[in-house]
């Protein structure tokens, strides 16, 4: 009998054994789903639909493109390497000379077998002007101390106006830092040109202030607009998470730094109300103020291509295909430049193919969340490009437009202070315009500086 007991106390302790090993590996387990969950949320932050193919950590060629013999970069061999058309004045003439003797094999050179050909090089150089200002002034008795003037000169200050334009360049076009700027300017003039970073910083501000009242002139202008390219992209101010918005129209680019992602950012300048019509993606703080909408075709394609591409065996690539080959129909009918009759007309063909998608009732839950979530959710805004001239089926406008302060953001970090954002938008914001209007920016802020 104590056997039994012996036997049964053995099994009862094995049995709690037990229980606490499969208590702690189902703890273990738990912390292990946890910890994946969160590290595939965080991966999704870097890794979805918007994230550029030049930041993807792999890269798989199709089978086709990996046995395909690589192109030979550059002209053919035989080619004079020439690019561009002969220009329309020379500034300089110069003979080049060929030796008494062939460099190869020293063959005597004679004249009457030597050739002439004409082939241009450019070039440009920085060279540093130091402008001594015979001044005229005259101390006043109501107080005013008179400055002479003249036009190629600013009135006060050490810095000219070709050099200011030059601070702005590099600056704003190359993202270089105020130390950057004030070191390679000391190095191409052989420290002729030498100032300090505060004091470019400084200047920089005055072309900010003197452009200010423009940039406000070009934000009450938005809301007269007939439509609107919109975008934004994260934009960090001192460690704080702040927004980058641009707006592209038909006359101009204006770019706004705030701290909000909301909606009134929009409504503040265009209002509750908008006559025209707003390009975006499907960002619901975009939804209910405008006229009408037209919803970006290159997110929707790049959602459902990144969810092919991820069930590769599910029907979400046959919706993906579907999308594709009806965004190449109305790509090409586009380009035709189709007269207002035969838009209305082709718009009805292409909302019954496009609605044929939408219906489908078989498609797998991640082509129907995206069904429901942007084709249905937005479903008067897809195809309005094509009734209306003068709009694309994208927002790839706006997007290479914002791409230009990317780099911005990736070598300077965003902004320290709050002055330097408003600094920064209201110059970039004339860069861009003067660049969408087909001007030289360069030519323009000398032109606003000397003005």
């Amino acid at each position: 009998m104590s056997d039994i007991f012996e036997e049964n106390k053995r099994l009862r302790e094995e049995l709690e054994y037990k229980d606490k090993k499969l208590q702690e590996i189902s703890k273990m387990y738990f912390d292990v789903l946890n910890e994946l969950k969160k590290t595939q949320a965080l991966l999704r932050q870097f890794l979805n639909e918007n994230t550029p193919s030049s930041k993807l950590p792999f890269k798989y060629p199709s089978k086709e493109k990996s046995n395909e013999e690589p192109k030979p970069r550059g002209k053919p061999e035989g080619s004079n390497g020439g690019n561009k058309e002969a220009p329309e004045s020379v500034d300089k003439k110069i003979n080049a000379k060929l030796g008494g003797k062939c460099l190869r094999c020293g063959k005597i050179i004679s004249k009457k077998d030597i050739g002439i050909r004409i082939r241009y090089v450019y070039d440009a150089i920085i060279k540093a002007m130091v402008i001594e200002v015979e001044e005229e002034f005259y101390p006043c008795d109501c107080g005013e101390f008179c400055i002479g003037t003249h036009p190629e000169i600013p009135q006060r200050g050490m810095i000219g106006y070709n050099l200011q334009t030059l601070f702005t360049e590099l600056k704003f076009n190359f993202s270089g830092s105020y130390a950057n700027i004030s070191k390679f300017f000391d190095n191409v003039t052989h420290g002729k040109i030498n100032f300090s970073p505060k004091a470019i910083n400084d200047y920089i501000g005055g072309i900010a202030s003197k452009l200010e009242h423009s940039y406000d002139k070009i934000e009450s202008e938005l809301k007269n607009e007939d439509y609107a390219y919109s975008d934004e992209t994260s934009w960090p101010v001192n460690g704080e998470l702040w927004y980058l918005w641009l707006f592209v129209t038909t006359n101009f680019v204006f770019i706004k730094i705030q701290n909000s992602r909301a909606r009134r950012v929009i409504t503040d300048i265009f209002g509750e109300d908008y006559h025209g019509g707003i390009i975006s993606d499907c960002f619901k703080v975009y939804d209910n103020f405008a006229e009408w909408y037209q919803k970006c075709w290159a997110h929707l394609l790049r959602k459902a291509k990144f969810e092919a591409e991820k069930y590769p065996r599910k029907n979400i690539v046959k919706f993906y295909e579907q999308l594709k080959k009806l965004h190449r129909e109305m790509s090409d009918f586009l380009l035709e430049n189709p007269s207002k009759e035969l838009r209305i007309e082709k718009k009805k063909e292409f909302e019954k193919k496009l609605n044929e998608i939408i219906n489908y009732k078989y498609w797998c839950k991640e082509a129907q969340s995206i069904v429901d979530n942007r084709l249905k959710a937005y479903r008067n805004h897809w195809l309005t490009a094509i009734e209306i001239e003068g709009i694309s089926l994208d927002n790839n406008l706006c997007e290479r437009k914002i791409r230009g302060s990317i780099g911005w953001r990736k070598m300077l970090g965003g902004h320290k202070t709050r002055e330097g954002t408003k600094q920064y938008a209201i110059i970039q914001t004339h860069r861009e315009t003067w660049k969408h209007q087909g001007k030289y920016p360069y030519n323009e802020m000398l032109n606003v500086l000397r003005n």
